[in-house]
């Protein structure tokens, strides 16, 4: 009777195992059930559960086999690690100090350690990365832990490292390379920075921010059209962007495309930018070009009521004064302005401002002779 019984039970949980692996979970946990109280099946039913996202019924079966087998790591890994999911983290991080003592040369307990010291802000947090590195130089998720670390913490030279050893286990992760970007980036080395945010770019997996950065290393690099596609990209992804709206408007004002440049200046200003006055420049300069001068001065004026040390807007209003007015004494007291309200503008621009307000002069002295 006995052996028909163990048979029975042998039977009824290789059906309930082959449930559980096609994920059919809740008839597994029926039958696991129907099986007499054991370790094995109550930790099954706690994967089960786990599976179906059921963490409360999944936490109870894992407790329900430590409180018959307290030693039993496999569980006790599980357990931690689902605690630590649920937010449960000073429980998960006593699960893992607890397997941590037990063996003291597993690198994925000191990861998981430091998963939970990072998460309850606990400062020995980067120990526990470091440590998980020390005994497995290929353990990638510490890798990354500590490059983040190190990136935010700007110790460059550290991230660089640990960069070219996650590299070195896997020329292909994705996520190195991303930080392997981000590095050069921080550094202003924008050609290298550019390069490796394209890497991204050919596997597919370029976000919404490597399509910013790699747009803002091609601009730097004097890559108009290269910065136009990748501010492009990267307003796909975030529709509506005043910020993408601004950059693309200067970018393609500078490429002559002012239609376009137009029209993102107008969407930025609609996105209610903090500060508009860029955008009402670049408007107003599309104007210019288009000798509206009336609209031209609006909008001069507008960006600098935005921001009134906007130096290059105020010498563009004197400017498109100077092809609106008639009168060449206004035409000169724009100039004369610019001068009084920008003393330390640049050698290039007081310049020009100061031979037009030669030339205005010389044209007031002629026609009162």
């Amino acid at each position: 009777m006995s052996i028909y019984k163990v048979g029975a039970q042998s039977s009824t949980l290789f059906v309930a195992d082959s449930l559980y692996q096609l994920g059919n979970y809740s008839k597994a946990i029926k039958l696991y059930q129907s099986v007499e109280t054991s370790s094995y099946a109550n930790a099954q039913i706690a994967k089960a559960y786990k599976a179906l996202g059921n963490s409360k019924k999944a936490i109870e079966s894992y407790e329900k086999v430590l409180k018959i087998d307290s030693l039993n790591t496999l569980v006790l890994y599980d357990y931690g690690r689902l605690l630590f999911t649920t937010g449960k983290l000073e429980k998960s991080l006593t699960i893992f100090e607890k397997l941590q003592s037990k063996d003291t040369l597993n690198p994925n307990f000191h990861y998981q350690i430091g998963l939970a010291k990072e998460a309850l802000r606990e400062e020995t947090f980067l120990q526990s990365y470091q440590k998980a590195f020390q005994l497995d130089a290929q353990h990638q998720k510490s890798i990354y832990k500590l490059i983040k670390n190190y990136m935010e913490t700007q110790q460059f030279e550290k991230a660089a490292r640990f960069i070219k050893t996650g590299l070195a286990n896997n020329e292909e992760d994705v996520k190195i390379m991303g930080f392997k970007a981000q590095l050069f980036y921080a550094k202003k080395e924008h050609r290298n920075a550019l390069f490796w945010f394209e890497k991204l770019m050919n596997r597919k997996k370029a976000t919404q921010y490597v399509y910013e950065k790699a747009a803002f290393s091609a601009y730097r690099l004097g890559r108009i059209l290269k910065a136009i596609q990748y501010y492009e990209e990267a307003l796909k992804r975030d529709k509506g962007n005043y910020y993408y709206h601004s950059q693309l408007a200067k970018l393609y004002y500078q490429d002559g495309m002012i239609d376009k440049a137009e029209h993102h200046a107008s969407q930025a200003i609609v996105g209610k930018m903090t500060d508009p006055s860029g955008d009402y420049y670049i408007l107003g300069m599309v104007h210019f070009d288009r000798k509206e001068f009336q609209k031209a001065m609006k909008l001069f004026n507008m960006a600098l009521e935005e921001n009134p040390d906007y130096e290059l807007a105020q010498l563009r209003l004197a400017q498109v004064a100077d092809n609106y007015y008639s009168d060449v004494k206004a035409k000169l007291k724009m100039y004369t302005r610019f001068l009084e309200k920008f003393p330390k503008a640049t050698t290039e621009i007081k310049t020009i401002v100061n031979t037009r307000i030669r030339e205005l002069k010389e044209e007031i002295h002629l026609k009162s002779e």
